[in-house]
């Protein structure tokens, strides 16, 4: 007895509240007056803060256009942007639009970055292992993707890899092992 007046007040609820609806059942938009928009979310500030606001800008990464050379793509971020953030947004790849002119990225999209230090001018990064697996040749231009990225934001002096903490020598055209990558070391990919 007590399960079915459970379960018919409960049926009863659920009909009471299927006439309501948050959703506007209107086909057109609702115009919302701005003294209706709460907390502040119209302030050329932050909510919940007296006078921080968020700039933007943009910055280039480096990707591979269709006859294989280094082209700088523009990307917006927020203001300052970290050496983290650039590197976040190059391993994103190229969007669609992008795609559609050929653009691609000769890093591979199971590539993670697991830290980014700067040092100087030098910028040091930690990605996955991922790196190790391409060949000389993809690996050269994966580099030079991440080499001239940075340098675009200031580590003019080069980078330096490591794959999951285990330091990384790049091979150059030439044969030569290098473990703090210059921009002249690459400078015929661009």
């Amino acid at each position: 007895m007590r399960r079915r007046s459970r379960c018919l007040a409960v049926l009863a609820c659920a009909l009471s509240l299927s006439g309501c609806t948050l959703v506007s059942t209107s086909s057109s938009p609702n115009v919302v007056g701005s003294s209706n928009v709460p907390l502040g979310l119209l302030s050329p500030t932050i909510p919940f803060t007296v006078d921080q606001q968020v700039h933007w800008v943009t910055r280039s990464v480096y990707l591979v256009n269709a006859q294989g050379a280094l082209v700088a793509v523009g990307r917006l971020m927020t203001a300052p942007p970290t050496l983290t953030d650039v590197l976040h947004y190059l391993l994103g790849g190229p969007n669609a639009t992008e795609q559609s002119f050929g653009i691609t990225s000769a890093l591979p999209s199971t590539m993670s970055l697991n830290l980014a230090t700067p040092d100087g001018r030098v910028a040091k990064v930690d990605v996955s292992s991922v790196l190790r697996q391409l060949s000389p040749l993809e690996q050269r231009v994966a580099v030079a993707q991440m080499l001239f990225t940075v340098a675009a934001i200031g580590y003019t002096r080069g980078i330096e890899i490591s794959t999951n903490q285990t330091p990384f020598a790049l091979t150059l055209a030439n044969g030569k092992k290098v473990s703090l990558v210059t921009p002249a070391d690459l400078s015929a990919l661009k």
